[in-house]
């Protein structure tokens, strides 16, 4: 394939280099300071994979819908303006706040976790995660997705507390918390505990590579399709999981 790079940051350059490695060619990159619009030349260009800040998404998916590209957008922090994005005309997108394979595993384990301590109200439920300290958005968008499959699924926890407790947390609170340190690339912890015992699982981040590796896959799959889908999608057909 031939990829356009919109977002040339640390993540962008270890798309470049998954993709690289994959024998795909970079023809554009688009990286901050740069004008990203309709007529910007992307080169060729099959498909783009954007990794930018939040504010930037909606304008640059209605720039790319015109230019009737596909895009992987891997940018966090932007999906309450998911509706607005489905409404762009001819827009064929794939997004996930994550493309890693191993967290979107993860996810699925702490979901079904969720589910057999659903009807055990002695656990308590909360998750932590830790990012470098250049990491813009807090909690991450994967914490965000933890917490929307557990309370799903755990019938005593009612809403999320994204917010430090200064007090006595309210017990039907799904605390959500976040450090933001050094150079960590990242780690989602999700507890569960009660009087008797601890279960803690967890996903750890050796580097970017999983994250950028999984943008590049979901490039490879998004090509000959239209429309908008999720990283659920793109699961769903690598595992052969029929939708229901």
């Amino acid at each position: 394939m031939n990829i356009a790079l919109i977002g040339y940051g640390r993540m962008g350059k270890e798309v470049e280099r998954q993709a690289q490695d994959r024998g795909h060619a970079i023809t554009a990159v688009f990286d901050v300071g740069d004008q990203f619009c309709s007529e910007s030349n992307c080169h060729g260009a099959d498909v783009l994979i954007s990794f930018v800040t939040a504010d930037v998404v909606i304008p640059n998916l209605t720039s790319i819908a015109k230019m009737g590209l596909p895009v992987v957008e891997g940018t966090t922090g932007w999906f309450d303006s998911l509706e607005t994005a489905k409404k762009i005309p001819d827009l064929t997108m794939i997004y996930s706040a994550n493309f890693s394979v191993g967290v979107y595993q993860f996810i699925r384990l702490v979901g079904l976790a969720a589910e057999m301590m659903g009807s055990l109200p002695e656990y308590d439920c909360c998750i932590h995660e830790f990012h470098h300290r250049g990491k813009v958005d807090s909690p991450s968008g994967t914490a965000k997705q933890l917490a929307r499959v557990i309370l799903e699924n755990l019938a005593h926890k009612e809403y999320p507390l994204y917010d430090t407790s200064h007090g006595m947390i309210d017990q039907k609170a799904l605390h959500v918390t976040s450090t933001r340190f050094g150079r960590v690339p990242g780690t989602h912890q999700v507890g569960f505990d009660s009087p008797a015992d601890e279960i803690v699982l967890s996903h750890v981040a050796h580097g970017r590579e999983g994250f950028a590796l999984g943008a590049v896959r979901a490039a490879e799959w998004l090509i000959g399709r239209r429309g908008i889908f999720s990283m659920d999608d793109l699961m769903n057909d690598i595992l052969n999981i029929k939708s229901v």
